[in-house]
């Protein structure tokens, strides 16, 4: 499925975005821009193809939606302690490549000298987005639980296992339909994620806000290239699945 409507006009899609329909919006997080480059000045060189990646998905996601916001929910680009040059130049294509739509930048803990780049183009930074209905947040800090919650920062995904040993790692949103909180995937090309039927049900993840939360009120929507986004269900269910399997062998 190419999205899955959870709440009313609260869609989440095979884009990594979660689109708001009421309010013309995506929210995106973890773009991780400039990782390259990072990576490069650690001895580990890899191609510059993050940039192209987000693009690309960015581009299908506005002719799939046309939104009028863009919030991106921190993590932005990657390196925590300076600018690195190609993170100056690919937050500026970025920007300006998207300048016809309303960007909303929200701080991540990747993201201490962003806002350099962001006054080169008049643009802010915020700690958090809210509005009536919506109250969106990186995740690195707990600044609670309310409304409709969106976070980012967990790197969320699905770890599912074969018969034989084979391991397969699906990017993924985790729904906690009780308290109405949303997680959203990494958007970079890079990112294995973070397993969720380890870091929820251990209580072993990043993210402050959902310490204490049941494991059982969460639902899992992974992403996969042969049949879009899938509902895998309830995540104690996978878990007890995935323990039955190694019985099974």
């Amino acid at each position: 499925m190419r999205e899955i409507e959870i709440l009313d006009g609260v869609f989440l899609t095979d884009l990594y975005c979660v689109y708001l329909s009421d309010i013309e919006a995506v929210v995106v997080s973890d773009l991780h821009l400039g990782y390259e480059e990072e990576m490069n000045l650690h001895g580990l060189f890899l191609p510059r193809i993050q940039r192209d990646h987000i693009t690309s998905v960015m581009d299908r996601i506005i002719e799939r939606y046309n939104p009028q916001r863009i919030i991106i929910n921190g993590d932005f680009k990657q390196e925590f302690s300076k600018n690195l040059p190609s993170e100056w130049t690919d937050a500026l294509y970025f920007i300006d490549r998207y300048d016809d739509r309303d960007l909303i930048f929200i701080r991540g803990n990747h993201d201490n000298y962003l806002a350099t780049i962001l006054s080169k183009k008049n643009i802010g930074m915020m700690d958090f987005y809210e509005d009536d209905r919506y109250f969106i947040y990186h995740g690195d800090r707990n600044m609670g639980i309310k409304k409709i919650t969106i976070l980012g920062h967990e790197h969320p995904s699905l770890v599912l296992r074969d018969r034989v040993g084979g391991v397969y790692k699906l990017p993924a949103f985790a729904f906690n339909f009780r308290r109405n909180v949303i997680i959203t995937p990494s958007m970079s090309f890079f990112s294995s994620g973070t397993d969720l039927s380890q870091s929820l049900l251990s209580e072993e993840h990043f993210t402050p806000a959902l310490k204490g939360m049941k494991p059982s009120c969460f639902r899992i929507f992974a992403i996969t290239d042969e049949f879009g986004l899938v509902d895998f269900g309830y995540l104690d269910d996978l878990h007890s699945s995935g323990e039955q399997q190694i019985r099974d062998r």
